[in-house]
């Protein structure tokens, strides 16, 4: 019995070497790039005010883990946190929320924010939907008793010129200027934090300014409406606005741009929780990339590896993936996919890859991937992409405040998708072992969509490459 223990003993010491080198890199991505964030442990505040320290002191912890922060933007985060609690007492809600979007927006990183989710649950907002296009914002969805307004160009809030406000309500979200734009549209939308940012007369309305044509402008009032059943809410992006069925106005008897047909939606638009690929004239094939970690009802890589079963190599004249409504997810399940999609093209064949101010975080991932790969047959059209081809992202456990609630979106690891980060200190480990050097990500052609195509239900950039074939 002793010489079995004494041998099972020696074997397994021998079989922990051998195989150390193989599960070191994942031992070492869990150490370094998944951290367990320490929980706050605090007395029972007394009040609010002091609550509200409580939550700054353990925000100010953040910085253990995010590595986004360069030394200029540390010492602007730790500043902003100081000044909070000198007037944490006096503030509204909004205030406080806002305060604290900024300071995380210092790091200027994508994945460095406050949850922008209490924007639309906690806050008031006004009954519509705006989305910027090409030549403007709009009004793309709104409730039954402003369905007047869908359609119009907003020109100024509360006085404010658009651009402007964008401009200045793009201070509370970090990342490119495409993406902090994108998400500034929340922040208008809501009456209460309007008027936490000074950019508002109240915090209860607003004023929209639409075009009228010919020079002329036309005022109208927009009441702000608290969300009944905040917890009950889907989780909302940027893009949902542009969708009938996401919006969140028809069920309730709203309007929006594009109808209630189904038939009049573009195609990228259509099901857009679904895995969507259909063939092309001229020999080819769309494929909508695949957000989020599972795709209907089975895994991201079965669902691209379905729609890739009839198309063997070499037989398409040309390949589109669209990108414009993914916004991340895990990179590791579209690789294989990225690898063989080429593959399916001729070697004098396109592949189009298709960006917008939605493509995020794994989109940008596999986008990278999937023009490394096609080589010189890769054409990236559409618009920018969401964020920089450098960029911080990973997380270990959740960050939470412990009064407020509010979740805290923090990185840990760096990317490069441009040049490859390998050999940086922080570099992600799944980076390591299978970044490639894509090169630049910024559109060869760019085909930003107005208003009025849009509204028709057309899809500018579908068309474009149809003219190409």
């Amino acid at each position: 019995m002793k010489k079995i223990l004494k041998y099972g003993l020696i074997g397994w010491l021998v079989l922990s070497v051998l195989t150390f080198p193989f599960y070191w890199p994942f031992i070492r991505m869990f150490w370094v790039f998944v951290p367990t964030v320490e929980k706050p442990d605090y007395e029972l505040p007394a009040s609010a005010y002091e609550a509200r320290l409580q939550d700054l002191d353990y925000l100010s912890t953040v910085l253990r883990y995010d590595r986004s922060f360069s030394e200029t933007a540390t010492h602007s985060f730790t500043a902003k946190l100081e000044q909070m609690k000198t007037s944490a007492e006096a503030m509204s809600d909004a205030q406080f929320y806002l305060g604290l979007a900024e300071a995380m927006a210092f790091a200027d990183n994508g994945h460095t924010s406050v949850s922008y989710r209490p924007q639309y649950t906690q806050f008031n907002t006004i009954g519509a939907r705006l989305y910027e296009f090409d030549d403007g914002v709009y009004v793309v969805a709104a409730a039954p008793d402003k369905a007047e307004t869908v359609g119009r160009r907003v020109i100024a809030v509360d006085g404010t010129p658009i651009a402007a406000l964008q401009s200045d309500m793009s201070a509370y979200k970090g990342g490119n200027e495409d993406w902090r734009k994108l998400y500034s549209i929340f922040l208008i939308e809501s009456p209460d934090l309007m008027a936490a940012a000074g950019k508002a007369a109240s915090s209860d309305r607003m004023t929209l300014t639409f075009d009228a044509g010919a020079g002329a402008s036309e005022q109208v009032s927009f009441d702000g409406v608290l969300a009944e059943n905040p917890d009950d809410l889907p989780w909302r992006a940027a893009w949902h606005t542009l969708s009938p069925e996401l919006s969140g106005f028809l069920a309730d008897g709203g309007s929006h741009a594009l109808g209630s047909d189904v038939a009049r939606l573009p195609k990228y638009l259509t099901a857009p929780g679904e895995p969507l690929s259909y063939s092309l004239d001229q020999n080819g094939l769309y494929i909508r990339a695949l957000a989020g970690f599972t795709a209907g009802d089975q895994s991201i890589g079965k669902a691209y590896k379905a729609m890739l079963a009839e198309y063997p190599k070499g037989s398409l004249d040309y390949l589109v993936v669209d990108f414009r409504l993914h916004d991340g997810g895990d990179y590791t399940k579209s690789m294989g996919f990225a690898k063989a999609a080429p593959k399916a093209v001729k070697e004098d064949g396109d592949v189009y890859i298709i960006t917008g101010p939605n493509t995020f975080s794994a989109a940008i991932v596999t986008a990278a991937m999937l023009k490394y790969n096609a080589g010189d047959r890769a054409v990236i059209i559409g618009e920018q992409m969401g964020d920089r081809e450098q960029f911080w992202a990973e997380r270990g456990s959740s960050f939470q405040l412990p009064n407020s609630g509010y979740y805290i979106n923090y990185a840990t690891g760096y990317h490069d998708w441009e040049n490859g980060c390998k050999g940086e200190p922080y570099c992600f480990t799944m980076n390591e072992m299978f970044e490639v050097p894509a090169g630049s990500l910024a559109p060869e052609v760019s085909l930003p969509q107005d208003f009025a195509s849009y509204a028709r239900g057309e899809d500018v950039v579908m068309e474009w490459i149809a003219a190409q074939r």
